[in-house]
């Protein structure tokens, strides 16, 4: 996991390359009015959506880990919490990663928590097991941008 924030981009260098890059053209689509939707960068490899969303209370949100995507989510309004651990999920309760490359569990080890705010990004990699949309105080709509990024595509 690695937080940082949009205004302090230049910062990130340290960051592989091209995920810098791609974090760096997402950023600039957003300076743009940009409606909801999925948006292409380099074909299903990478691509980034805009949604709006809501947040839950912490109970209500179960951890998700992905297998072929670095999930990166930057806050555009709202606040958000996300639960995450270093270690790998006990095991799977739901898994949808043929499908939809995402598979739940309630087995999330050493949960940590950290908070969002606006242009706040977070980065995840594969199979790390992370909590998004947990609601700080009370629950509150968000807007958000989702960057997937193949893990294949990067490492190339």
């Amino acid at each position: 996991m690695f937080k940082g924030n949009l205004s302090e981009l230049a910062n990130y260098q340290h960051l592989p390359t091209k995920l810098f890059k791609v974090i760096e053209q997402v950023k600039q689509h957003l300076s743009e009015s940009v409606e909801n939707g999925r948006y292409p960068i380099e074909g299903d490899d990478v691509f980034f959506f805009i949604v709006d969303d809501n947040t839950q209370q912490l109970n209500e949100r179960r951890s998700e880990c992905h297998r072929k995507y670095v999930d990166v989510q930057i806050l555009l309004a709202g606040e958000e919490r996300y639960g995450y651990s270093l270690q790998p999920f006990k095991s799977i309760a739901e898994d949808m990663l043929e499908k939809r490359d995402i598979a739940f569990s309630e087995d999330i080890i050493d949960e940590q928590f950290t908070d969002l705010g606006v242009n706040d990004f977070i980065i995840f990699n594969v199979a790390q097991p992370h909590r998004p949309l947990v609601a700080i105080d009370q629950p509150m709509p968000v807007r958000k941008a989702i960057i997937k990024l193949a893990n294949d595509w990067l490492e190339a």
